[in-house]
C-alpha cells in the first residue's frame, strides 16, 4: 500500500471515529434527559469539531503540490476560519441558554484530537521508515 493509500485510509478513519463520537453524543442526548445542557454544549462543539476535521483535512494539499507563499496562505486562511468557528461557537454557547460552554469547547477541541491521533502513527512510522530520527 502507497502512502497515498495510506493517508486516505487513515482520513477514512478519522472521520469515522468523528461520525461515531456524534452519534454516540445524540444518543446520550435522547437518553439522559438530565444532560442535556452538557449534551447541547458537546453537539455544538462537535460541529465545529467537524469543520476543523473538514477545513485541516481539505487543506491538506496531497495532490495540488502547492509550495511557498500559496501553501502559507491556505495555511493561514484555515487557521483564521477555524478560529472565527471557535469564536462563534463560543458565542454561541454563551448566549443561548441550556448550552454548557466548557462541553462546547471539549466538542470543537474533539476534531483537534482526532485529527492527531490519526495521524500519530502514521508520521511515526514514516520517521522510522526513512531512517530518519
Amino acid at each position: 500500500m502507497n502512502d497515498l493509500a495510506k493517508v486516505n485510509a487513515r482520513i477514512r478513519a478519522i472521520k469515522r471515529a468523528g461520525l461515531a463520537f456524534f452519534v454516540l453524543t445524540l444518543l446520550v442526548w435522547l437518553a439522559v434527559p438530565g444532560w442535556r445542557a452538557a449534551m447541547n454544549g458537546l453537539v455544538l462543539g462537535e460541529l465545529g469539531g467537524a469543520y476543523v476535521v473538514f477545513s485541516m483535512i481539505r487543506q491538506g494539499h496531497v495532490n495540488d503540490n502547492l509550495q511557498g507563499t500559496a501553501l502559507f496562505a491556505s495555511g493561514m486562511l484555515g487557521m483564521v476560519t477555524r478560529w472565527l468557528v471557535l469564536a462563534a461557537i463560543i458565542v454561541i454557547a454563551l448566549k443561548v441558554p441550556n448550552i454548557n460552554v466548557y462541553t462546547a469547547l471539549i466538542g470543537y477541541m474533539l476534531g483537534f484530537v482526532l485529527i492527531f491521533a490519526g495521524f500519530y502513527g502514521f508520521a511515526r512510522n514514516q520517521n522510522e521508515t526513512s531512517g530518519a530520527k
